[in-house]
This record gives structure tokens, C-alpha cells and sequence, in this order.
């Protein structure tokens, strides 16, 4: 994916201005999804954490398909997470998959 610098310059520089260890919600999608295109190995975690967020929030939690697609994401941005990442970046789907599981037990609760 070809990603324009200036967008890459301007997701950069808000990560910076970040004082947390990472960007949670819309803004930390399109940082993260940026910055994923020009530097996956680096990454890659944070962007399947956010995606994994963003598919377990309210805003996707009764559209099944919009949380396919993240969730579909998320796995493939995971896939990319280097194997000399510390252990818990590369646990980092397996443990998804059980948090999912029961908010996908939440969601069927709650639409009955």
C-alpha cells in the first residue's frame, strides 16, 4: 500500500504528541492503520489491539458484518507481529479470541 508522507508525517506526529502508550479509538485506527501500511513489523500490535476495541464497541456491537471485517483485520494486522516480539504482543490474538468469545455472549444476551 502506497501511503502519501504527508499523512505518514501527520500520524507520526500525533502519535508523539500521545502521552500514552497507545492511541485508543477513531483516531488511533487511522494512526495506527498508517502507519501499519509504511512500518507493519512496528505496528502490527497496536493496530490488531485497536481493531480488536473497536470491534468489541458499542458502535459495531449490532452490526455483525462492520465487526467481521475488524475483527478480520485485526487477525491479519496480528499475523504480522514479529517473533521477537515480547511475548504478550505475540499471545495477543490467543487472548482476543477468548475476550471476544464472551463479548459475543454479551451481544447475544443483550439482543434477545
Amino acid at each position: 500500500m502506497n501511503v502519501h508522507g504527508d499523512l505518514v508525517l501527520k500520524a507520526r506526529v500525533r502519535l508523539l504528541s500521545h502521552n500514552e502508550r497507545v492511541l485508543h479509538g477513531e483516531e488511533g485506527l487511522w494512526v495506527y492503520r498508517t502507519l501499519f501500511a509504511v512500518t507493519p513489523h512496528v505496528y502490527a500490535y497496536k493496530l490488531a489491539l485497536v481493531l480488536r476495541e473497536a470491534a468489541e464497541g458499542p458502535r459495531v456491537a449490532h452490526l455483525p458484518g462492520a465487526r467481521e471485517a475488524l475483527l478480520a483485520e485485526a487477525r491479519a494486522a496480528a499475523a504480522r507481529i514479529p517473533a521477537y516480539a515480547p511475548d504478550h504482543q505475540r499471545a495477543m490474538w490467543e487472548y482476543s479470541v477468548a475476550d471476544l468469545r464472551l463479548t459475543e455472549q454479551q451481544v447475544g444476551r443483550t439482543a434477545r
